[in-house]
C-alpha cells in the first residue's frame, strides 16, 4: 500500500511538469513520450538527469543511427528536441581524420608523365586533397538544398536541412574513413579514393575494388533514400536529381580546387615556402 501510494504520489508530481531534458510538457507516465526521458521521481531520480547527455551522445545516436539509417536519420532530423547535430557531424568528421590522415600522407600523388616533385610541393597537393574533399562537401550541400527545394512538394527550411545533412556527415564519414583506412592500408587494395583519380578495369576487378563500388552504391542508396524521405518526393525523381547534382558539385569542386590548388603552389613556390 505503501509502494501504491509513494508510485502514485510520483506520478501527480509528474502530471502537468515538463520534462528536464527536452522541456516538452508530460502529461503522465514514467518516460516522456517524446524524448523517452526517465521521469519517475524517487531516490534514484537523478539518473534520469544523469543519463540524459548519454542518451544524446555520439556512440548511442550512431548505434540508432545504424539499425535503420535511412529512417532513423531523417526521423532525428526531424526530432526538434534533438540539438546535438553540429557536434554529432564535428565528431564523425573527426575520426574520419584519424583513419584517412595516414592514408593521405603515404599516398602517391599522381603526375603527368615522369614529372617529380619536391617533398613540400607533394605534401601540399595531399593537403589541398584533402581540403577539396570539404569543399566539394559544402558545394553538396548547397547545390542538393538549392535543387531539391525547387522540386520537391515540401518546402523544407534551409536549418531543417542542414540539420538532416550533418546527422548523415557524421554517419557516413566514419564508415568512409575506416573503410579507406583497411582497404588501403591493410590490404593494400583499391580504395574509394582511386576510383576519383585511377581507377582502371584491372583494379575495379578486384575484390576490394568491387567491395568500394558496393560501399560507394549503398552509400549512394542511402542519401538518396534519406532526400525521398525528408523531401516527401519519389525515388523516381529523387533519384536523378541526387545523382545529377552529386556529379555537377563534383565538377565544380574538381576545377575550383585546381585552380585553388595552382595559384596556392604558386604563390608559395615565389614566396620560397615550397620548392618545385
Amino acid at each position: 500500500m505503501v509502494l501504491q501510494a509513494g508510485g502514485a504520489a510520483s506520478q501527480a508530481i509528474v502530471a502537468g511538469s515538463a520534462c528536464g531534458d527536452c522541456g516538452e510538457p508530460v502529461s503522465g507516465g514514467n518516460f516522456c513520450s517524446s524524448c523517452g526521458a526517465d521521469l519517475r521521481s524517487s531516490s534514484l531520480g537523478f539518473l534520469g538527469a544523469a543519463a540524459a547527455p548519454v542518451r544524446r551522445s555520439f556512440p548511442i545516436v550512431y548505434l540508432k543511427l545504424l539499425r535503420a539509417p535511412i529512417r532513423e536519420t531523417v526521423a532525428l532530423a526531424e526530432d526538434r528536441t534533438y540539438r546535438n547535430y553540429v557536434s554529432f557531424a564535428l565528431a564523425g568528421i573527426a575520426i574520419y581524420c584519424l583513419f584517412i590522415v595516414p592514408v593521405v600522407m603515404t599516398m602517391v600523388v599522381p603526375a603527368g608523365g615522369e614529372v617529380h616533385v619536391s617533398e613540400s610541393l607533394m605534401t601540399l597537393m595531399k593537403i589541398l586533397s584533402q581540403v577539396g574533399v570539404y569543399v566539394g562537401t559544402l558545394i553538396t550541400f548547397l547545390l542538393a538544398f538549392g535543387v531539391f527545394r525547387l522540386f520537391a512538394p515540401v518546402k523544407r527550411t534551409f536549418h531543417a536541412y542542414f540539420k538532416l545533412f550533418c546527422l548523415s556527415l557524421g554517419f557516413t564519414a566514419p564508415i568512409n574513413g575506416a573503410y579507406e583506412f583497411v582497404v588501403t592500408k591493410v590490404f593494400h587494395g583499391t580504395g574509394i579514393a582511386v576510383f576519383s583519380y585511377q581507377l582502371t578495369t584491372e583494379k575495379l576487378l578486384t575484390p576490394t575494388g568491387i567491395s568500394t563500388l558496393a560501399l560507394l552504391l549503398a552509400m549512394m542508396c542511402y542519401y538518396i533514400g534519406i532526400h525521398r524521405r525528408f523531401w516527401d518526393m519519389p525515388v523516381w525523381k529523387t533519384a536523378p536529381l541526387y545523382v545529377v547534382t552529386t556529379w555537377a558539385s563534383n565538377q565544380i569542386g574538381f576545377y575550383l580546387m585546381w585552380w585553388i590548388g595552382f595559384y596556392s603552389a604558386a604563390v608559395l613556390i615565389a614566396a620560397g615556402i615550397v620548392t618545385r
